[in-house]
């Protein structure tokens, strides 16, 4: 009996010695990926990404982080897939799972948050290669709607001002939202 454990455990300890995959880091610059659009009304709550990289980007690999803005608590997640983004493109990340997303998310998130609630003001990060692309903080949510940049082309630069973003009484995945009042 005792032999047959010590197989075991050395058979396992052997499986734990493989290689860790690499890990994969998309090729996108700061500013390339901009945060659009916050959306948590009923239903499927998402973030839009626009890309303003002037070229099609995959975001496998891409990290998306909320954190609430006092600091007290994180959630992460990981695109684990394909996800092209044409230029001048919008994406839609959701808090769904991958086989039940709706039509209008591009991805679903929802495997990585682990029983956590979508969080009422936080900063959102995305980030690549381990270095933040983009950042966008936002103190709850409109209901209904979205939380919405209003200006078009998105910028990185626009995106950091609280003036550029309004409330969009239905929100509008994977497309340029409409220009704040």
């Amino acid at each position: 009996m005792r032999a047959a454990i010590a197989v075991s455990v050395a058979f396992i300890a052997a499986g734990c010695t493989r290689d860790a995959a690499a890990p994969i880091c998309p090729d996108v610059a700061v500013g390339e990926l901009v945060v659009s659009e916050i959306h948590d009304d009923h239903g499927t709550a998402w973030i839009e990404v626009y890309n303003a990289s002037g070229r099609e980007l995959d975001l496998e690999g891409t990290r998306v982080r909320f954190r609430k803005i006092d600091g007290t608590s994180e959630i992460a997640a990981l695109v684990r897939r394909e996800l092209v983004v044409p230029a001048a493109g919008y994406v839609v990340l959701g808090y769904a799972t991958e086989d039940s997303r709706p039509s209008y998310v591009d991805y679903g998130f929802a495997g990585d948050w682990h029983d956590a609630s979508w969080l009422d003001s936080a900063a959102v990060d995305v980030e690549a290669c381990g270095a933040r692309v983009d950042r966008v903080l936002y103190s709850g949510l409109p209901t209904p709607g979205s939380y919405a940049l209003g200006t078009t082309p998105p910028t990185a630069d626009d995106n950091d001002l609280p003036a550029r973003w309004c409330s969009d009484p239905v929100g509008s995945p994977q497309q340029a939202n409409p220009p704040c009042p």
